[in-house]
């Protein structure tokens, strides 16, 4: 099975209070609704998620608001994983009470006189986070090429249930907000899945949805 890879992966709790102090890292908690991170044009900070749910959106020139990502537990966030450009506006916003650290970038790629083995460690988890990233937001864009809602949602569940490697996935959103995820109608989503509910392609159970490949054609 995959490592599952975070900032602090092979690196031990005091070498993580010893970072703290040597990236200047700080800690601040937001209600929902806050705003936790405007992205600016420069790399400047790495944002990680220590407790709760934040969402990234993406608002262009035209004001419209798109949904990116979801940001849970462990989620890394900020400038170096998606550099803005000029005519969109990137930001994430707190879906619950959440506390994020934060860690100014140019701490991370200066190695200190020390050259300590904390530093290198997180230098190359960064490296695997953004690849990571990087992987994640082309299968989105896979899915959202799907012409219509039936495919965007098999594709979605299909990639779930790949990256989980089960037949069994949970929705790590709402629904209200997949349908954003997606850039589909909620109520043309939910009609869709009852449909692929009483063809006996998935079984679902809350947020729960058991996928039945045998049966699956996307």
């Amino acid at each position: 099975m995959k490592q599952h890879i975070t900032l602090f992966t092979d690196i031990l709790p005091e070498e993580q209070e010893r970072m703290r102090i040597c990236f200047n890292a700080r800690e601040e908690t937001f209600r929902s609704g806050e705003t936790i991170m405007e992205y600016a044009g420069t790399m400047q900070k790495i944002g990680v998620i220590l407790y709760g749910r934040a969402v990234l959106y993406c608002c262009d020139t035209d004001g419209d608001e798109n949904m990116i990502d979801e940001l849970n537990k462990e989620a890394v966030f900020g400038e170096p994983f998606l550099l803005p450009s000029d005519s969109q506006h990137y930001y994430v916003v707190a879906a619950e009470e959440t506390r994020a650290m934060f860690i100014d970038y140019e701490h991370v790629i200066k190695r200190c006189e020390n050259a300590c083995h904390h530093h290198s460690q997180m230098v190359s988890n960064l490296l695997q986070l953004t690849a990571l990233q990087s992987r994640q937001q082309m299968e989105r864009i896979y899915v959202l090429s799907r012409s219509t809602t039936r495919q965007k949602i098999l594709s979605y569940l299909n990639a779930l249930s790949a990256e989980k490697q089960s037949d069994t996935v949970r929705i790590p959103m709402s629904y209200t907000s997949l349908a954003q995820y997606l850039s589909v109608d909620r109520s043309a989503m939910t009609r869709e899945l009852k449909n692929l509910e009483e063809e006996q392609i998935i079984e679902k159970n809350g947020r729960n949805i058991l996928v039945r490949k045998y049966r699956l054609q996307i």
